[in-house]
């Protein structure tokens, strides 16, 4: 009942809004408005740092033990989203994993089109290396596709590597050509064709085609990525992305593991506080970060 709930108000509140023709600005200002619906996790200590010149938000645990470091890169399709809106996510992974979480407020297009993401999700990585030493990379839905993209460059520059990597919900096609993103179209909650590809042309702002790897990291190189670990919901359009990334990486011979939550949507561990589903979700992240090392 609950998980029913939370689909038909997800509808409502989110794919009824976010997307043309309501302008950016509201969208952005909603997004935010709507972190209040998925209550961060208890015990978590939360302080702004300034890392390779990127405001940072970092989430750790109160009391005890800080038992990894992990650089979280959010969603919003490029065009929206912040440390905020996220924090239902990166919280109760700092939580259940006794992690340290740090979350860039990275550059948004279209004011900053590619390459600025990925520029900003490098240099924090440096930063945070040589200030925590190891670390894990993950991100949510274009967050997802971004760590991908940012643990690419990372491999083939050889500074600042992520342990692993945890994609929920990762965006990795921004053609979005793949048949999950006509066949789920009315059975995801959230996300809507019109709106990631009107947010898919601002971030590569006439710089190439929509697949180039530059931005569409499904079709980049994939050997040599550490570990890996996707999530995804058997309700949203992004399930193709998810698969077709898990495949490519086996190919590449990439040890990863990916789990579809069947009757789940896009980021569903946004109520890990709320549905015991996103609670176990998000555990097995935390199971997955502590067998790294």
């Amino acid at each position: 009942m609950r998980e029913r709930f939370t689909k038909l108000a997800l509808r409502g509140l989110f794919k009824a809004v976010v997307g043309p023709p309501v302008p950016l600005a509201f969208q952005r200002g909603w997004t935010q408005a709507l972190t209040v619906i998925n209550p961060p996790a208890r015990g978590i200590a939360r302080e702004q740092q300034r890392l390779g010149g990127v405001d940072c938000e970092v989430l750790s645990p109160r009391d005890g033990e800080v038992k990894h470091t992990m650089v979280f890169l959010h969603g919003g399709a490029y065009v929206l989203g912040s440390p905020a809106t996220q924090r239902a996510i990166t919280s109760h992974i700092a939580a259940l994993a006794q992690a340290r979480v740090v979350v860039p407020d990275y550059r948004l297009a279209p004011e900053h089109p590619w390459p600025a993401a990925i520029e900003d999700g490098m240099v924090v990585m440096a930063a945070v290396a040589e200030r925590f030493g190891a670390f894990s990379l993950g991100g949510d839905s274009a967050g997802g596709g971004l760590a991908l993209c940012c643990a690419q460059r990372a491999r083939d520059a050889k500074q600042a590597e992520p342990e692993a990597l945890v994609l929920i919900s990762p965006w990795v096609d921004l053609s979005n050509s793949l048949p999950s993103h006509s066949e789920r179209a009315s059975r995801d909650p959230m996300l809507r064709g019109d709106w990631s590809a009107g947010a898919a042309a601002a971030y590569v702002a006439d710089q190439g085609a929509l697949d180039d790897p530059r931005w569409s990291p499904l079709f980049g190189e994939q050997h040599g990525l550490p570990r890996t670990l996707i999530h995804v919901g058997s309700e949203e359009v992004l399930l193709d992305d998810a698969r077709s990334l898990a495949e490519a990486l086996h190919a590449a011979d990439v040890p990863t593991s990916l789990e579809v939550f069947d009757g789940l949507w896009h980021e569903f561990h946004m109520h890990a506080a709320l549905l015991p589903r996103a609670r176990e979700a998000v555990q097995a992240i935390a199971d997955f970060l502590g067998e790294t090392g």
